[in-house]
């Protein structure tokens, strides 16, 4: 889901640790860090408030209803972003 918005606009995604904030550092720690959560340095990730409740170092194994989850929440909150 990440790369399709790519050429969004950080300034406008925010660092709170939203769900596109969540998307991202899953794709990274996915492509980067063998599929283990990695800490994003510009992101206040909070996992109590997270969509999937991931905690840094946890292994990133989502089921069907976790993906459906972050998917809704992904683009709700790029549809409120930026349109």
């Amino acid at each position: 889901m990440d790369a399709c918005f790519v050429h969004r606009t950080r300034a406008r995604e925010g660092k709170d640790g939203n769900p596109l904030n969540e998307v991202r550092m899953l794709c990274n720690s996915i492509l980067r860090n063998a599929g283990v959560l990695g800490a994003g340095k510009t992101v206040k990730y909070e996992p109590e408030t997270s969509v999937l409740k991931l905690r840094i170092g946890d292994e990133i194994a989502l089921d069907e209803a976790q993906f459906q989850l972050l998917s809704d929440a992904f683009f709700a909150e790029i549809q409120h972003e930026f349109s």
